[in-house]
């Protein structure tokens, strides 16, 4: 295992003792000051709710394909992510005149600015112009599509519909092998550049971020059957996959003393943060008695100013049965 692992696994345990430390240390105090730690609370989410309607988080894209032959069909529905994080497992609920939906298939994760399909199977059973109403995330899109009748124009383009369906499955059967081959290029070279690293080369300036990306898009592209997506998709990624298979070609190894230079940064950068630790764990530990001693002055407090409100009833009291007697 290398120093920037070793770092890295170190670095990940004295942020997590941090967490647990500062947990510990905030038990006494939250337990206890509930009330006031609830009110800015709430507050806050109140604020962050605020800001976060006024964001669009899903947004809609594209409906593929806009017209089908009466019966069963398929079609996808092109999202974007513009939330600041990842979402998980997108659905569409799909309703419109003589339209029914019998399987959905969801976006399992969307990152964040990133693109997908959602596949919607249903039938439907009325021609002409139908406007489906879609329902994503709590939000409602509208999307007018056409359905083929019984005509005699519309056998004609059903029947050319048929065939461009067909050449289309032919074409996205095609992309998906040219996609396979580059996904095991890609794997081959993330195991390539981990063996460079280990071999000390400088591998600083190669970051694979916008290969997995336009992997990712290619393959949203196949399954919503958007061919020239996917293709150009496929396109960047060898393109891309190129590029850094030159670039590995021409690694040069650090010197003896770089690396040197760099492991003693890397052990400074581990005691420094075991240091940063250590002092902020005292540090949580004093604030969490400090917490708990001025509670329990506030309670003795509250405690003293009670007992004379006590006495005097007790007093009261003793002077009442007396007089009854």
């Amino acid at each position: 295992m290398n120093f920037k692992k070793i770092f890295t696994l170190l670095f990940s345990l004295v942020l997590l003792c941090t967490a647990a430390a500062q947990e510990e240390a905030n038990i006494s105090e939250n337990q206890n000051i509930e009330l006031i730690v609830l009110n800015d609370t709430e507050n806050a989410a109140s604020n962050e709710t605020q800001q976060a309607q006024e964001i669009e988080e899903i947004i809609f894209k594209n409906f593929i394909p806009k017209e089908f032959k009466l019966g069963d069909a398929q079609f996808s529905i092109q999202i974007q992510n513009n939330k600041n994080e990842a979402v998980k497992n997108v659905l569409a609920y799909v309703s419109g005149k003589g339209f029914s939906t019998y399987d959905v298939t969801p976006v399992d994760t969307l990152e964040s600015g990133e693109k997908g399909y959602i596949l919607v199977n249903g039938n439907f059973k009325e021609s002409g112009l139908i406007n489906l109403t879609i329902k994503i995330d709590q939000k409602t899109f509208y999307q007018e599509i056409n359905i083929l009748g019984e005509s005699e124009d519309d056998i004609k383009k059903a029947e050319v519909l048929v065939r461009q369906q067909e050449e289309k499955k032919r074409q996205l059967k095609d992309l998906s092998s040219n996609l396979e081959i580059l996904k095991s290029n890609y794997s081959d070279l993330e195991k390539q550049l981990a063996q460079k690293e280990d071999e000390g080369y400088n591998i600083k300036d190669i970051n694979l971020e916008d290969l997995k990306k336009n992997i990712r898009d290619a393959q949203a592209g196949i399954l919503g059957e958007h061919v020239e997506e996917a293709r150009v998709d496929i396109g960047l990624t060898g393109e891309e996959l190129s590029s850094i298979e030159n670039k590995m070609m021409n690694l040069k190894k650090l010197s003896a003393i770089k690396r040197f230079k760099e492991n003693i940064i890397l052990f400074s950068s581990i005691a420094g943060a075991i240091i940063t630790f250590f002092a902020l764990y005292e540090l949580l530990k004093k604030k969490s008695k400090e917490a708990t001693t001025r509670i329990e002055t506030i309670k003795q407090k509250a405690v003293k100013k009670e007992e004379p409100k006590n006495q005097e009833q007790d007093n009261q009291g003793k002077s009442a049965e007396k007089q009854e007697k």
